[in-house]
This record gives C-alpha cells, sequence and structure tokens, in this order.
C-alpha cells in the first residue's frame, strides 16, 4: 500500500503543476487536482479521509466544474465518503513487477512522438473516437513534455506500420516505473499488442520495478504476464459507473 501511494503522489504531484491543471491544496490531507479536461478524469488522492468539512470542500471544488470524479481511498475513511453521499465504485488493484533485468540504452531512449497522435490513440483505446478528441486533452497532453519524469509512447503492429495499436504513459521515480493511459485501440485488441507493449516497458524501465493501478477489466491480463497484487484501493464518486 505504501509504495503505491508514493508512486501515485510522484505522479500526481508533478501532473498537478502542469499548466493545463487546477489543483487546491487540503495542507497535510493531500490535495485535489484535475487535468482541466472535459472528460471524466478529474481525480483526489488524499492521505487520510477523515474531516467531513474537507470532504465536502472536495465535493465542492468538483462539482463547481460540473465534471465527474474518482476517489480512491488508502487510508480509511469509506464511511465518511459514504456519509457525503458518494457511490462505491468498485476498486483498483495495485501491482507490481519486477523484470530483474537492466538495459540502460532502452532508459535512455525518448519517444519523440507526435502528442496529438498520442491523444488521439490513448482517447481512442480508452473507448473514444479519434476525430472527437476534445480539445482540452490535446492540450493536457502536450502540457506533458513540461514534466521531464513523463514520457510518452505510442506502438504499432507489425502488419500495420501505418497505424498506432496502443499507447501508454511511463513516470519515472528513481526506483520505480510507473505505468498509466496503458491502452490497445479497439480494433487491435487480442492480436498481442498488450503483451508486445509490456514487454517494451519492461525493457524502459532499466531493471526497475514497475508499478500500476489496474481496472477490474485489466487485471486478468496484468496477472497473466506476472503483476503480483500489492493492494486493492476501494474507489468512489458520484456515479457507480466510473469504471
Amino acid at each position: 500500500m505504501n509504495i503505491t501511494w508514493r508512486e501515485l503522489e510522484f505522479f500526481l504531484t508533478r501532473l498537478k503543476s502542469l499548466p493545463v491543471s487546477k489543483s487546491i491544496s487540503l495542507g497535510d490531507k493531500g490535495f485535489c487536482v484535475s487535468t482541466g479536461c472535459d472528460i471524466e478524469s478529474w481525480v483526489f488522492y488524499p492521505k487520510r479521509v477523515k474531516n467531513p468539512e474537507i470532504v465536502e470542500r472536495v465535493i465542492n471544488f468538483f462539482k463547481d466544474e460540473k465534471v465527474s470524479f474518482m476517489w480512491p481511498v488508502y487510508d480509511g475513511g469509506e464511511k465518511v465518503l459514504e456519509d457525503s453521499g458518494l457511490l462505491y465504485a468498485g476498486s483498483l488493484t495495485g501491482m507490481i513487477y519486477e523484470p530483474g533485468t537492466s538495459n540502460s540504452n532502452a532508459a535512455q531512449e525518448s519517444s519523440n512522438i507526435n502528442s496529438d497522435d498520442w491523444a488521439r490513440t490513448a482517447w481512442h483505446g480508452f473507448g473514444g473516437s479519434v476525430d472527437d478528441v476534445p480539445g482540452n486533452y490535446f492540450a493536457l497532453v502536450k502540457s506533458f513534455d513540461d514534466a521531464p519524469e513523463f514520457s510518452l509512447h505510442l506502438h504499432k503492429a507489425e502488419e500495420n506500420l501505418e497505424k498506432f495499436a496502443g499507447s501508454f504513459m511511463l513516470v519515472n521515480e528513481p526506483d520505480s516505473t510507473g505505468v498509466y493511459y496503458f491502452a490497445t485501440v479497439p480494433e487491435m485488441r487480442r492480436k498481442g499488442i498488450a503483451n508486445s507493449m509490456m514487454k517494451e516497458i519492461c525493457k524502459l524501465s532499466n531493471g526497475k520495478k514497475i508499478l500500476l493501478q489496474a481496472t477490474p477489466a485489466g487485471l486478468p491480463f496484468y496477472k497473466n504476464f506476472g503483476f503480483e497484487e500489492l493492494c486493492k484501493i476501494p474507489v468512489y464518486s458520484d456515479s457507480n459507473d466510473v469504471f
């Protein structure tokens, strides 16, 4: 649990510093962060959830922007969220994988990709249309260039090198690599793309442990690849249909 929270805090602390992000500090209780996008990806990661007044402040922060959000819970407080009217939406699974090998050349490579191509591929991979990507999402992805710990990657299928088949983003900590936005476009699924991307991530991790938070849909794949469960992370929202 601790290593999962630390890696997420590392990622979100950098995310909230991006030009398109909005955030409010809650002192030692954590912070709210929004990507500024009109998609359901506003996220709040608290260190603890104990104070109903803080919970109310968070909920109002999101309501003012009229967007949905997810609230993973790491240190108890489920009852406080439920009493505030939020709904249990399921759970994420913190997972870890240790490649056990090092590839220093791969670790130094830059993806050098077009951020708009990545945005379209990731958006499509998560169920959206490549012709209907919100402008704010393009802005968010472009702003990732301002965070040197973030690196964007695209994957092409061998049988169709003109088309991007999947995407992922790596967040590089000194002793671990976090994986985010891991997705395969719908028409290229069940063709080994996800497995190929994960093998690429293992090379790029330079032997460091790999951490991610799996949704229920992605859990079987990660387990089959060899990831081990670290913890279950309850998720609350204003909707019970976030996964």
